[in-house]
């Protein structure tokens, strides 16, 4: 008798073990919802814990609730190790879309003995091949403007439009309305000329856990261009242009017409044949016909046309004989670490084209004027007096300038042999080049434009051993 009561004591003991070592299993790390980026490459792993390695086994549960048991060999991207005694890792080697799911540690033996964990596998969004700039036809009633959003989770879309916010709201949408967010794209009613413009689409995406507070978002925006097609126009208010050039120089006809899709341009000459000389630079809206002037028969009428599928435009300019401006002295005022103020004196004017302001250009003293690191176009000061900056310090430069009117550029000005201060040297407040010279402060030089850059640093030289 009283072998049996042990006997069943024993049992009752063993049996409350097993249950009380059956809710016991817990994982590390212990999050019930795991995020992971779809693609990533880097090696990761939870544990289960709370019994022996040989009674555990990881299972997936897959889209149709069926469960697979886990591999536990090593060269499966996902398998399960045993580390130690007690205890059973589940390793990932990388993370696919597929992988997203619940994964469950059971143990063997017991029923209702498991802990699980949901992975959740986070597509980041991203906009495809979202046209960053749309057309519409102006007669359109409604318009769609399309922004291609993709994630999982996928992504809300709210849009934002001349200062409104839209949201995807059947109660606040109506056919009246003049927006409505459909899906992911947005409808603009009654379109109009004033429509035109930027529109930003947003998307945000979000994972929730169970317990409703957010564990994973991100968000991502786009700039849309809308734009309405439309026959090409000209942008300057003058019906014909009037340019200016002389012999051996350079003229440049500038010909603008806004349209959408933007217009293709095409120059004749006086003859009404395509210009056959010089070089035509075109932008979206802009064309200029760069004549090298090599004889008078140069000068004369040239037609520039403006074209696009919904209509064509002429334009004659006329190209006038004009006067090379006058060549122009400089002189520096102050010196900086980055740069230094030039005064450029103003020549006369040639004939009737007054001097319009100065192209300053700025080489390294090793480099060729064709390989310059500065070139500006200042309009006339009336001080004359003309600001450079960003360049280095401590750094030694050649510098000149060329006057402009409407016919071009003048030959160059005398150069400068520039040597910018150290950075010890107080910046922007400068120095004048006349001021006494302690030993941090540059020497500036001027020689002839036909002086060669040796000479010049042969002068240096010597003034500094002086």
């Amino acid at each position: 008798m009283r072998l049996i009561l042990v006997t069943l004591l024993f049992s009752i003991i063993e049996e409350a073990y097993f249950n009380v070592s059956g809710t016991s299993l817990s994982l590390l790390p212990s999050d019930r919802i795991v995020i992971k980026l779809v693609g990533e490459d880097n090696s990761w792993y939870v544990s289960c814990q709370g019994s022996s390695s040989e009674s555990l086994q990881w299972q997936h549960r897959t889209s149709v609730d069926n469960l697979v048991n886990i591999s536990a060999q090593p060269q499966d991207r996902i398998h399960s190790e045993r580390v130690h005694k007690e205890g059973l890792d589940l390793v990932f080697r990388s993370v696919e879309q597929g992988d997203e799911g619940e994964y469950i540690c059971v143990q063997m033996h017991k029923a209702g003995s498991s802990v699980q964990f949901d992975l959740v596998v986070v597509q980041p969004i991203h906009f495809g091949k979202t046209e960053a700039t749309q057309m519409v036809k102006l007669n359109e009633a409604n318009h769609r403007i399309k922004c291609g959003v993709t994630g999982l989770p996928f992504p809300s879309v709210t849009w934002r439009a001349k200062g409104q916010n839209i949201r995807n709201n059947p109660e606040v949408s109506h056919i009246n309305s003049k927006y409505e967010v459909d899906g992911t794209d947005l409808i603009i009613r009654n379109m109009e000329r004033e429509d035109e413009g930027s529109y930003l689409c947003k998307a945000v995406q979000n994972v929730v856990g169970e317990d409703g507070t957010i564990k994973y978002s991100d968000f991502k925006d786009l700039v849309i261009d809308l734009k309405i097609e439309q026959s090409p126009e000209w942008l300057d208010d003058q019906v014909g242009g009037q340019f200016y050039g002389y012999v051996t120089g350079t003229a440049n006809l500038t010909c603008q017409a806004e349209a959408e899709p933007p217009p293709t341009f095409q120059w004749l000459d006086a003859e009404n044949q395509p210009v056959k000389s010089g070089k035509i630079v075109n932008e979206d809206y802009k064309s200029v016909l760069m004549l090298p002037v090599v004889h008078h028969a140069v000068f004369g009428a040239y037609t520039c046309i403006a074209e696009n599928i919904h209509g064509k435009l002429e334009k004659v300019v006329m190209l006038t004989e004009g006067a090379k401006p006058g060549t122009p002295h400089i002189n520096p005022l102050k010196i900086y670490p980055d740069g230094l103020d030039l005064y450029i004196e103003e020549p006369q004017a040639e004939m009737f084209l007054r001097i319009e302001g100065f192209q300053v250009e700025i080489k390294e003293i090793n480099k060729s004027w064709d390989q310059v690191i500065f070139l500006k176009n200042f309009i006339l000061d009336k001080k004359n007096v003309y600001n450079l900056d960003g360049l280095h310090h401590n750094t030694f430069y050649h510098v000149r300038a060329k006057s402009r009117n409407k016919a071009g550029l003048s030959d160059a000005s005398n150069i400068i042999y520039l040597h910018t201060t150290g950075l010890n040297a107080y910046p922007r407040l400068g120095i004048s080049s006349r001021a006494a010279r302690p030993d941090n402060v540059s020497v500036i030089r001027t020689c002839p434009a036909v002086l060669l850059t040796l000479i010049c640093l042969i002068f240096e030289i010597t003034s500094r051993l002086l």
